[in-house]
């Protein structure tokens, strides 16, 4: 009796289905995103980086202007002395706000030093000038393009001296790898400090000192890495069957090696170049570098701590400049450092 009480089940008719088309019943089952290749992965990760994407914008602004600017900025502009014009403060027109509107404060009131001098109306410096009546952001601009010239000098050494050793080094192994490590660790026992003093016995003080300076002893962490990293790859499956094949040396570490070694030999080149910049700075600094009259960014603030008391603008525009360089290519270091290798991202 209580089966015969159930209300009777409605029955399912084959027309009561609609069925997909083929295209559309299969792409609702895939689970698939579109074919990229490894740079393009790169890529998305690194825009996925805020710091290392507004740190390459200002780098390459940087270089721009730096590289840029030759036609209207050269040596004789830069050591032409102009007393009128001395320890101008900066004057930007159409900005009222005190230190850029050529004010500077003395026994605690704002003078206007441009009025106070009789300078024209239409004379003015953004960045001021230093005791000798120069441009200092003329001379800013070229101290920046002197840091980078000596940054890619260092990558240049890195990118040859260091790659090339290191991979020698680790393919090879044994006695030729103990030999050539010991090479490495004899000349990174010396101080850089002490080469660029030895080098002033033979040479001036100047551009030509710094760069061989860092032909000598820049390249050796990228080469202790790259080795590190040629000792893995040398016994991966592909690399033992291109040498079972046949291929030579040399084509196994152009297609094979370097390739899967990109990725270390970019990021250590992104942290070499502030290094070489600061060392540049360092060694302009205390005066055994660049010397005066040419300028760099250490010139710049040997200059200006002379007169940091009285006239701090001369330091401190220089000094300003110098950390941007240096911590843009740190954060693009760091951006490219996860962006190549997921796994190191924090």
């Amino acid at each position: 009796m209580a089966e015969e009480a159930q209300a009777p089940q409605a029955k399912l008719t084959e027309n009561a289905f609609e069925g997909l088309p083929k295209d559309e019943a299969q792409s609702a089952e895939n689970i698939a995103g579109p074919s990229l290749s490894y740079m393009q992965n790169v890529w998305i990760r690194f825009k996925q980086k805020t710091s290392g994407v507004v740190s390459g914008i200002i780098v390459i602004l940087m270089i721009v202007i730096a590289f840029g600017s030759t036609p209207f900025i050269n040596k004789s502009t830069l050591v032409k002395s102009q007393p009128q014009y001395a320890n101008l403060p900066a004057k930007i027109p159409g900005v009222n706000l005190n230190g850029l509107n050529g004010k500077i404060k003395q026994n605690g009131e704002w003078v206007d030093v441009y009025e106070k001098n009789n300078i024209p109306k239409d004379k003015y410096f953004i960045a001021g000038t230093d005791y000798l009546g120069r441009s200092l952001a003329q001379r800013i601009v070229y101290g920046t393009k002197i840091s980078l010239i000596v940054a890619l000098v260092a990558a240049f050494f890195d990118l040859t001296i260091g790659v090339i050793y290191g991979v020698i080094s680790g393919w090879k192994g044994g006695a030729v790898d103990n030999v050539m490590q010991r090479i490495i660790e004899i000349v990174s026992s010396v101080p850089n400090l002490v080469i660029v003093i030895l080098l002033l016995v033979v040479l001036k003080p100047g551009l030509k000192s710094i760069i061989i300076a860092i032909a000598i002893s820049s390249w050796m962490t990228m080469a202790r890495q790259v080795r590190a990293e040629t000792l893995s790859l040398k016994n991966q499956e592909y690399v033992l069957a291109a040498r079972s094949l046949g291929e030579s040396s040399w084509k196994i570490a152009m297609k094979h090696l370097i390739p899967n070694l990109s990725s270390i030999i970019i990021i250590q080149t992104m942290y070499t170049i502030p290094s070489a910049i600061f060392f540049e700075a360092f060694l302009s600094f205390i005066g055994i570098g660049i010397s005066a009259p040419e300028t760099s960014l250490g010139v710049l603030l040997n200059e200006g701590q002379k007169n940091f008391q009285f006239l701090p603008y001369q330091m401190w525009y220089p000094a300003v400049v110098l950390c941007v360089l240096m911590i843009a290519f740190n954060l693009l270091g760091d951006g490219l450092r996860d962006a190549f290798d997921p796994k190191s991202a924090r």
